[in-house]
């Protein structure tokens, strides 16, 4: 009889994050049993669609099994049940992989026996969580308030926890297993032609953090620092307005030289995470607009902090930090959880 192959976990809720845990899977479990569990949070149905089918892009077909889990008010107040299930399904995991920590995340993280728990990068405000409670070796005194019975939404111990990521993190070497897409970068054959165009990924700005932006004035400060003659403006999924020619991908943004068969001679943004993932895979420059200046001396202090550590980490991995350009446009509200959208 054969001895059973080690047994792997990977729960994701981003379209970034399915994509980071094929990362990791191909990278070092190649010849395991590897399962991955997708969470679809509740939103408006058409963000819900939208977000799921990018991230049904993103699943392929070399996952052991996958499970998508839709998360309706129903199956929260059940996801106990859902939890022992999947615990019987799977067993002891070698390595429980997570790229957050939403609350059946956290359920599941204290749930699933494992041996090694292992973060991967799930957008900056989701790592900068898992940072700082590292740095305080787990020991979090503010707890979740338990909404739902049966489930432990306390945030687990990271003091051992290892952290799967592009960016570089102020904390010991052995804690970090670096993530420069290395097998992604592999399906990226040939060299691709380069065209004179900058593509900006924009975020939603006014949604999250209550500021007005000139995209005409961002768009033209992309064009004269490039010297480009065309600015390619892609909207977040979570954006519905945008300048006249802006465009939703149908994919994940670290797929775009795979699907567009090309690439432009820089990629720009304010403060999105493809500012780490695109240069790895592809090798262009970015520029990242710093949107810093523009809030509210009202910004929570915790909050700004993570975006110096957002901007310093982009600049020290090479990407032009600029000022975002600013025409005296009124910011009309307070963020509602800016931490949340650092993606």
């Amino acid at each position: 009889m054969q001895p059973s192959r080690p047994v792997n976990l990977f729960l994701a809720c981003t379209p970034l994050q399915v994509l980071n845990a094929a990362e990791a899977r191909d990278r070092f479990h190649a010849d395991d049993d590897n399962f991955l569990v997708v969470f679809h949070s509740p939103r408006s149905a058409k963000k819900q669609t939208r977000l799921a089918e990018l991230a049904d892009d993103a699943i392929d077909s070399r996952w052991t099994r996958t499970w998508n889990l839709k998360l309706t008010r129903l199956s929260q107040l059940l996801f106990p049940f859902t939890a022992s299930r999947l615990r019987q399904q799977i067993g002891l995991c070698q390595c429980l992989y997570t790229g957050g920590f939403q609350t059946q995340q956290r359920h599941l993280l204290h749930s699933i026996p494992h041996q090694q728990l292992i973060v991967f990068d799930g957008g900056a405000g989701v790592l900068q969580t898992a940072v700082n409670s590292w740095r305080t070796q787990g020991t979090r005194q503010r707890r979740l308030k338990q909404l739902i019975p049966g489930q432990n939404t306390s945030l687990p111990d990271l003091s051992k926890a290892r952290f799967f990521t592009s960016y570089a993190l102020d904390m010991p070497a052995e804690s970090i297993i670096p993530n420069d897409y290395r097998i992604f970068r592999t399906q990226v054959s040939g060299k691709l032609p380069v065209r004179d165009e900058v593509v900006f990924f924009s975020q939603p700005l006014h949604r999250d953090l209550g500021l007005n932006i000139d995209i005409d004035a961002t768009i033209a400060a992309v064009l004269q620092h490039h010297k480009a003659s065309r600015c390619r403006w892609i909207l977040h999924p979570r954006e519905t307005e945008g300048p006249a020619d802006a465009e939703k991908l149908p994919f994940l943004a670290e797929f775009f030289g795979l699907r567009e068969g090309y690439l432009p001679i820089a990629f720009a943004t304010w403060m999105s995470s493809v500012a780490r993932s695109l240069p790895a895979i592809y090798g262009r420059p970015v520029t990242c607009f710093d949107i810093r200046p523009l809030l509210p001396n009202t910004t929570n202090a915790d909050y700004l902090r993570e975006l110096d550590a957002t901007y310093a980490d982009f600049s020290n991995a090479g990407a032009v930090i600029l000022p975002q350009p600013h025409t005296g446009l009124p910011q009309t509200h307070t963020p509602r959880d800016p931490a949340a959208h650092a993606a």
